[in-house]
């Protein structure tokens, strides 16, 4: 462009013919005695200049449409190209923030300086030239399509969990004979050997892409639940029970959570909290929905109805809806192998702790041997399932020993769903702005208020507060415990780390309604009860406090 000059005027128009000095291709030419052509095309080029430079988003120019074309792609270009000199509207790949980098994993964090830039201590991850998302609104306006994608998935878990097969209990053991103690042995049985297969299982969320692997276990859960509607011994009950538990509360909850930790950094709290509104919207219409229509149809028959829905609904539109946008600051599983090739001999299959781009990225025996680990994540992970589990399956004894009716406990359900929304939320929010790994240690807190408020409160006031801090006990844990394992063992392997973590929900879900069923019948009443889970979730609480909020020695 000549200097001064916006546009070209009519007198350069030779010049721009010659390529004297012209560096933009203009969409049309006009002929020097069309005068009315001229002024149209001044207002093509003024249009191609306003779409192209017009306004920033928090100081990053917004990108033009081609760029955001080829951002979406779910190739290895959209992550390698960070690398290369940006064109205009180009929004830059940034990769994840670096992850606690040890010199032992059996002694803890590293005293060593560190070995990455600081984008992975405590302050909000960030980078310079990243188009962050204003809002929450604006965030879910931009990327509702991914995060449509964790609540399909989310919802298409409920095959899988326990409140949903609970439904038809007595179905199946009127069928079968079985008793209602026969019945919970087998289910243990089979969640627990799904719980163990997940340990290798849960492997391939770090080496297959997001789009075909959510497929394949959609496709296995739909195969699943086809097979338990033809149950007919304990055998093939057993089965059935193990592969629905496997693919259903395992492995399409592994695949969405996993997949949403590595594609965001600076919202990846708000992503995995959105997700897991689907699991709640299947747990507020699954049991009214299933009663009724039990009411019409054999068991049998919905089991062979049910797994239509998600074959038809979510498997034709997967690759639709897990192509990249421009909020979607994390390499993500591509651009982190793409990066590990580049590395060459860093990325080490016998190393246990990789580094891919100045960021550690921990392998699973790394994660055993990290004190942070046991003295830490072991208690948020098995707390919030002993305590939650247990107490509502003894829930009528509670109830008794409040001294409300049934009908009256039972009331506050609806007060306690609310609370499990706003919770989930909520933990959304404090972790993109304290990180994970600060709010995930005092989370905690509302089971020993719930319990406190049970124990010294009377009434329907007591029912009341348990409720409330219940249900955000029950929504708020599980969103930042997703995001500290990111943050602190890194993105490459986090697929076999968070394996680990499932068995010991599970453990701690099947141990407490019989450790609070010991108590119970020992004579123990309310103040045994809630010391119990008041006491270990202090306890939990410590040893999170003490491991968690403090940065890794060497980073500010």
């Amino acid at each position: 462009l000549l200097p001064g000059r916006p546009y070209p005027g009519i007198h350069d128009v030779a010049d721009m013919r010659r390529g004297s000095q012209s560096r933009h291709i203009w969409p049309l030419r006009p002929p020097d005695s069309t005068v009315f052509r001229h002024f149209l095309w001044k207002g093509v080029v003024v249009y191609d200049l306003f779409m192209n430079r017009r306004g920033s988003v928090q100081g990053v120019r917004r990108q033009s449409r081609r760029w955001q074309e080829s951002i979406e792609k779910p190739s290895l270009g959209a992550f390698t190209a960070c690398r290369t000199p940006r064109h205009h509207g180009e929004i830059r790949t940034m990769s994840n923030p670096p992850a606690d980098t040890p010199a032992d994993p059996s002694t803890g964090p590293s005293t060593g300086p560190p070995t990455g830039p600081p984008t992975g201590s405590f302050t909000a991850p960030s980078a310079a030239g990243l188009e962050l998302p204003s809002s929450t609104l604006d965030f879910m306006r931009v990327e509702w399509r991914f995060l449509l994608f964790g609540m399909a998935m989310a919802f298409c878990s409920s095959l899988g969990q326990t409140f949903f097969i609970s439904l038809f209990s007595a179905e199946i053991r009127g069928e079968l004979g079985l008793s209602h103690g026969a019945f919970g042995t087998y289910y243990a049985i089979g969640t627990t050997a799904s719980a163990i297969t997940l340990l290798w299982l849960g492997k391939l969320a770090d080496t297959m892409r997001v789009e075909k692997l959510a497929r394949l276990v959609i496709c296995c859960l739909c195969a699943s639940a086809l097979l338990f509607s033809q149950v007919f011994s304990v055998a093939t009950l057993v089965i059935g029970l193990y592969l629905l538990r496997l693919f259903g509360q395992g492995m399409t909850t592994h695949v969405y959570t996993t997949a949403m930790a590595r594609r965001y950094v600076a919202a990846r709290g708000r992503a995995l909290s959105l997700a897991q509104l689907g699991i709640n919207f299947a747990e507020s219409i699954g049991p009214a929905s299933i009663v009724a229509l039990l009411a019409f149809y054999d068991w049998r028959t919905l089991w062979l109805c049910l797994p239509m829905l998600p074959l038809v609904m979510l498997v034709p539109f997967i690759r639709r809806l897990t192509q990249r946008t421009r909020y979607q600051d994390g390499a993500g599983l591509e651009g982190i192998m793409a990066a590990a090739a580049a590395a060459g001999p860093d990325d080490r299959q016998d190393a246990d702790i990789v580094t891919i781009d100045g960021a550690a990225h921990w392998r699973r025996r790394a994660v055993i041997r990290d004190r942070r680990f046991w003295l830490g994540l072991v208690g948020l992970t098995m707390v919030p399932g002993f305590s939650v589990t247990g107490l509502l399956f003894h829930q009528i004894y509670l109830a008794e020993l409040a001294g409300v009716t049934l009908g009256s406990w039972a009331a506050n359900y609806v007060i306690y769903a609310a609370c499990v929304v706003a919770g989930t939320l909520i933990s959304g929010q404090l972790v993109d702005r304290f990180t994970g790994r600060r709010v995930a240690a005092h989370l905690m807190l509302p089971i020993a208020l719930a319990c406190l408020s049970l124990w010294l409160v009377e009434g329907g006031l007591g029912v009341l507060l348990f409720f409330i801090f219940f249900g955000l006990a029950s929504g708020m844990p599980n969103t930042a415990v997703a995001a500290t394992m990111a943050e602190m063992y890194g993105t490459r392997y986090l697929g076999e780390v968070k394996a680990i973590f499932l068995p010991l929900g599970v453990f701690s879900s099947a141990l407490s309604p019989m450790v609070m069923g010991m108590l119970i019948d020992a004579g123990y009443g309310m103040a045994t009860l809630m010391m119990l889970n008041i006491a270990l979730a202090l306890l939990a609480q410590a040893g999170a406090t003490l491991m968690l909020t403090k940065p890794p020695a060497g980073r500010v």
